[in-house]
């Protein structure tokens, strides 16, 4: 084989290998890439007009455009909600005043409407067919050269519509509720948006996938630019983050048990049955013909083929019916069994549908725990203890079960072998599985011990889809600890923690936690609850929706858009058969000429925009720089001394152990000791290989901090510190700092300034460890404490816009705080906005209630006369 001939084989396979990456890159990006459900849920009509929620792309300038252009976006609409649906979907602004506008007419009609100027046509999308939990896509294109625009979607034919265009234009566009002008609007309807993508002449220019959980401002990822949200509301979060639904006490024990069907949570007190909606929040009180003494080792379990609740006593083997819908109880004689031992407290209850009956294994009472299985056939009211076959499963109480088919599965708990609390009582981290139908117990596989003191809360659920697990597990030993869930699979000995933790406190046979699967809502609810010392149950519902997403995953998001793909595609083959087949005839300069035009096209890794093209269409030329180097509110972030974002170069150990020693150096001015950094990071780990990790991680801490500037790690005084130069590094915890400690020198400049630096987000949003949950809570309360104290000094009458704006800082932190409710109604009162004022009451009452469960004792009139 000559030169030549090897040449030629070599460009072949060169050709070959570039097109099929080029192929796999651009079929692989034309997909949706994740099935994950993120994006912006939007506030409509449900909430007052200040709370609706609103999307600006362009903030800052027009979008300027000529030739096609083209705006997409995914879209869910949601029909549950029983409100008025009018409202604007996208409202598309010209320079000229011009506007193109994309409505939902009613919940009643459910028809998409499309207005151009002062002309409006209805949409051919039949959205009877639209199940709300689907997504579709909406394409308006705009074809400037022929006057022209084009709507379509995923699931109906184009419409194309007539519009006087100039050869070019400028756009502004808006989703949902919009202050622009006299386009501005408050009417918004029910609806999700995701992938907000803008191209031009076919080449993708810009993409907000809205993939993120909180901030008010959202990045596009091809670009430096940034596009403004009012009132957001994140469906990532709903992923990631538990939300508290419902928070109240009642006098003496209260028990619970659940419809998951409905969606519904039952709590039974010594007076009541208390019916909870998952899906509205709302209650129904039933009250009991005669009071009922409960205790401690009663238990509650919801029949799901004779849809009623059943009350049993284990330890007397006692039973009795409550009817749901009348409130009725048969055999209420079990509540009045006089004093007994209290044993089994804690054990595990688990309903068998295919059998009808209960079973209820181990527990605890009398200073011992149990590994009892005890059964009750609910067809002929029998109990039967079971005699084990084996010794597998060892005493215990505070574990987690499932029932699956015939096998009752049990993770966890606390006990000892003997049974005997003083002798080496510990927690287990064993998975075991119970057959109901042979009685014999077998052990799986032990899980990791994320905890030393783990225990889990009494119901774990497992998908029987794929077999994950999830537990809601605690520190045993803290009384002020956090529910934390557990995810992991019936086939593998692997588990980790997903979503963000549920304070909780515990103390022993006095708190209880439950959770239960909502196959309606699709959410996973925790119910907990804790008996204090004035024999009150403080009891609580969080709620997250399924599936998790953990914190730390990222969605990928597509780079090339299809087109511009095969395009490129095509012209790599056109070149690449040309350059084989004129090999030796192609002069070495038409050869560079051609390398050169190759080159750009594979080793890009977004193509934007020609150069000649680009200033026709853009948002921003100039890339803005952060007011901060540091960012500790609505996330952390960080950037280095020339302002690049260096976020991405602190691992989440990396992250926490910076946030230790900086928080623990501004609460004491001492800093953190080398033994708490291991005892919080390292707890797992033996000391040597502990501190080996800490000696590792500090020397790479100190390499960023050099980056950022302004700021070293010190040791002097036997203490890590973080030692900075205000001047020099600016951080926004720093600004929070100043304002919020002294006091004495707060001034409407100050106040305006922690206001822009709250209304970024929460402090440290997206970290979420058990340590940080103090400094979270401390940071709440100097912002809320800082902007009440302000505020009563302030005379509204001067600037009640300004008092709406401190009002509503407050509210996004603490959404029941009466001061922030006095001080907003006031401020739409002397703006003449009463009916805003009087709504604005209204809400709160209707949260006080939900929270509290009872009325808010003053009135509307009070509030403005406070």
């Amino acid at each position: 084989m000559n030169y030549t001939q090897k040449s030629m084989l070599l460009k072949k396979i060169e050709f070959s290998f570039i097109f099929r990456i080029l192929l796999f890159g651009c079929l692989t990006s034309s997909f949706v890439v994740s099935s994950q459900e993120y994006g912006l849920s939007f506030k409509s009509q449900s909430y007052i007009l200040d709370e609706r929620t609103g999307l600006e792309i362009s903030p800052n300038e027009f979008v300027e455009v000529k030739g096609e252009f083209e705006v997409s976006f995914d879209l869910k609409l949601d029909f549950k909600q029983k409100e008025n649906g009018f409202g604007y979907i996208f409202r598309i602004i010209s320079k000229k005043n011009k506007n193109i506008d994309l409505l939902l007419s009613s919940l009643n009609t459910k028809s998409l409407i499309l207005v151009v100027g002062d002309t409006q046509t209805v949409l051919p999308i039949d959205l009877f067919d639209i199940n709300k939990n689907d997504w579709f896509t909406i394409k308006i294109k705009f074809f400037l050269n022929k006057n022209e625009i084009q709507f379509s979607s995923s699931n109906s034919k184009p419409v194309l519509k007539t519009v006087a265009f100039k050869s070019q234009e400028s756009f502004k566009l808006f989703f949902g509720a919009n202050d622009y002008q006299e386009f501005s609007s408050s009417d918004v309807p029910e609806m999700n948006i995701r992938d907000v993508k803008l191209t031009k002449n076919g080449s993708l220019f810009s993409h907000f996938p809205l993939n993120q959980c909180g901030g008010n401002t959202t990045s596009d990822v091809l670009k430096n630019t940034e596009a403004i949200l009012k009132n957001p509301k994140w469906i990532l979060c709903k992923h990631q983050k538990w939300n508290l639904d419902f928070s109240s006490e009642i006098d003496g024990v209260q028990l619970v048990t659940a419809n998951e069907d409905k969606g519904l949570l039952y709590f039974v007190n010594k007076t009541s049955l208390l019916t909870y909606s998952t899906e509205n929040q709302s209650i129904k009180k039933i009250l009991f013909k005669n009071s009922i003494n409960l205790t401690l080792d009663y238990r509650l379990v919801y029949n799901t083929n004779d849809h009623k609740i059943y009350c049993y006593l284990n330890e007397k083997q006692l039973l009795a019916v409550l009817d749901p819908i009348s409130g009725e109880w048969s055999n209420e004689s079990i509540f009045n069994v006089g004093k007994r031992k209290e044993i089994y407290t804690m054990h595990n209850s688990i309903f068998n549908k295919s059998e009808n009956a209960i079973y209820m294994i181990g527990g605890y009472g009398q200073f011992k725990y149990f590994n009892d299985v005890y059964k009750l056939d609910l067809n002929t009211q029998e109990w039967e203890k079971r005699i084990l076959k084996d010794r597998i499963f060892k005493p215990r109480y505070l574990a987690g079960s499932d029932i699956l088919g015939d096998s009752i599965y049990i993770l966890g708990g606390y006990g000892s072998s003997s049974g005997n609390q003083s002798m080496s009582p510990k927690s287990y981290f064993d998975f075991l599985v119970y057959n109901v139908k042979t009685n014999t117990f077998k052990k799986k596989f032990e899980i990791k011990k994320h905890v030393n003191h783990m225990v889990v809360a009494n119901r774990i659920w497992i998908n029987k889809n794929n077999k994950d697990y999830f537990a809601l597990t605690y520190d045993k030993i803290k009384f002020e600890g956090y529910l934390k869930l557990l995810k992991g699979n019936l086939n593998s000995k692997e588990s980790s923690y997903v979503g963000d933790s549920i304070p909780y406190k515990f103390l022993d046979v006095k708190s209880f936690s439950n959770m239960y699967f909502m196959p309606k809502s699709k959410k996973l609810v925790v119910y907990n609850s804790y008996l204090n010392k004035k024999d009150i149950s403080e009891f609580k519902i969080h709620s997250i929706s399924f599936p998790l997403i953990p914190i730390s995953k990222t969605i990928v998001k597509p780079v090339f858009s299809t087109f511009l793909c095969f395009l490129i595609i095509l012209l790599v083959v056109f070149l690449g058969v040309g350059f084989v087949l004129y090999l030796n005839k192609i002069k070495k300069s038409n050869k560079l000429k051609n390398q050169s035009t190759i080159t750009p096209l594979i080793e890009s890794k977004t193509i934007l925009f020609d150069e000649e093209e680009e200033d026709t269409i853009e948002f921003s030329t100039s890339t803005k720089k952060p007011d901060y180097q540091i960012i500790f509110f609505g996330g952390f972030q960080v950037f280095d001394e020339k302002k690049v974002d260096i976020t991405s170069k602190f691992s989440p150990l990396l992250k926490e152990m910076f946030l230790l020693i900086w928080l623990f150096t501004f609460k004491n001015n001492k800093g953190i000791s080398s033994e708490k950094l291991i005892e919080i990071l390292w707890f797992d780990k033996p000391t040597r290989k502990a501190q080996n990790n800490r000696s590792v991680n500090i020397t790479k801490l100190k390499g960023l901090l050099n980056q950022i500037g302004g700021c070293n790690l010190s040791k002097e005084t036997g203490y890590w510190k973080i030692e900075h130069e205000h001047e020099l590094l600016k951080t926004d915890y720093f600004e929070f700092y100043k304002i919020t400690e002294n006091k004495k020198e707060i001034n409407h400049k100050r106040i305006k300034r922690l206001i822009e630096i709250a209304k970024k987000g929460p402090f440290l949003s997206n970290v979420n460890v058990d340590w940080l949950e103090p400094f979270k809570e401390a940071a709440t309360d100097k912002i809320i404490s800082t902007l009440v104290t302000f505020a009563d000094s302030f005379d509204v009458k001067s600037d009640p816009d300004f008092i709406l704006k401190l009002a509503d800082c407050i509210l996004n932190f603490d959404s029941v705080n009466e001061e922030a409710v006095k001080f907003k109604s006031k401020a739409y009162n002397y703006k003449g906005n009463h009916s805003l004022a009087l709504s604005t009451f209204k809400k709160f009452q209707k949260e006080y209630k939900y929270l509290y469960a009872q009325e808010y004792p003053l009135g509307f009139t009070q509030i403005l006369d406070k």
